[in-house]
């Protein structure tokens, strides 16, 4: 139930800041990787031990949902979806390379906070 409420949380807290990037007009590259520190370290604290395949798949349906919204919803997407081909592959393959770039780099901020609770722990603080 622990790891349920997270994931939510998780994909939720990722769909609020991808949103919030968006409307900042921050470059997506960079609000994609603050997103993904942000939601690997909070699943990282809130699970624990095994918390990098969880913040991995929270940060890559997060991601997933907000291109597809992107993509749906703005005169941009409209364009490319219209646009179709081999054009609409190459954006949606870059997409998908950058998913995945951020769910590594979320999975990675979930392992080291897990490892940092795990040794304060240890050490009695």
């Amino acid at each position: 139930m622990k790891t349920r409420n997270s994931l939510l949380i998780g994909i939720v807290i990722g769909l609020v800041l991808f949103g919030f990037f968006k409307f900042l007009g921050l470059d997506q590259t960079y609000g994609g990787i603050i997103g993904a520190f942000i939601v690997g370290i909070l699943i990282g604290k809130t699970i624990g031990k095994g918390s990098e395949k969880y913040a991995f798949f929270s940060i890559f349906m997060y991601n997933l949902i907000g291109w597809i919204l992107v993509f749906l919803l703005t005169s941009d997407g409209k364009i490319a979806l219209q646009y179709g081909g081999i054009a609409l592959s190459a954006l949606v393959g870059i997409l998908l390379i950058m998913v995945f770039f951020y769910s590594i780099i979320g999975s990675f901020a979930a392992f080291a906070t897990s490892n940092l609770s795990r040794n304060k722990e240890g050490q009695g603080l």
